[in-house]
């Protein structure tokens, strides 16, 4: 009697297995990286806002705080993302400290938070003529330079 060719029943059952064990490991794998890829566009979309948001607030020539907090939201991208400013004392009296966090929603974890310092500024000299004279006397439109080269020559003799 001849012996047939071919897989047997069991064969093909184990290599469906291995195979469905293999698609399965692929499937999950371009899961994982569509997740992460979406995780990456948020948390870039989130950084922008803030970044957004900390140039805004530089920007505005009101002092900022010495303490408190501000909240809100922002477009970008067609959604709608929650930002908050949290302004804090730093060591430095004429130093404030500004951090922004962005969220996706209300109570989502912080996808970008970004700080940022502000500084006083300096105050005005405290005379009336920053530039100008300090005595009474009037300048001259052009005072004499002692560098100067003088328009003179000196005689020249001839041998």
């Amino acid at each position: 009697m001849r012996r047939a060719t071919g897989f047997t029943l069991l064969e093909v059952l184990v290599a469906l297995a291995v195979l469905a064990i293999a698609m399965g490991a692929m499937i999950n794998a371009a899961t994982q990286s569509i997740a992460s890829t979406t995780y990456l566009r948020d948390q870039t979309f989130a950084s922008w806002v803030a970044l957004n948001k900390v140039n805004e607030l530089l920007l505005d020539p009101d002092p900022w705080p010495e303490e408190g907090s501000r909240q809100g939201n922002a477009e970008l991208a067609n959604r709608v993302w929650r930002w908050e400013a949290r302004f804090a004392k730093t060591d430095d009296p004429d130093l404030r400290r500004l951090e922004v966090a962005v969220r996706s929603a209300e109570n989502a974890p912080a996808l970008s938070v970004l700080t940022a310092f502000k500084a006083k500024p300096p105050e005005p000299p405290a005379n009336d003529q920053p530039n100008g004279p300090t005595s009474g006397e009037p300048q001259s439109e052009n005072p004499p330079s002692r560098n100067r080269p003088s328009k003179e020559r000196p005689p020249t003799t001839s041998r």
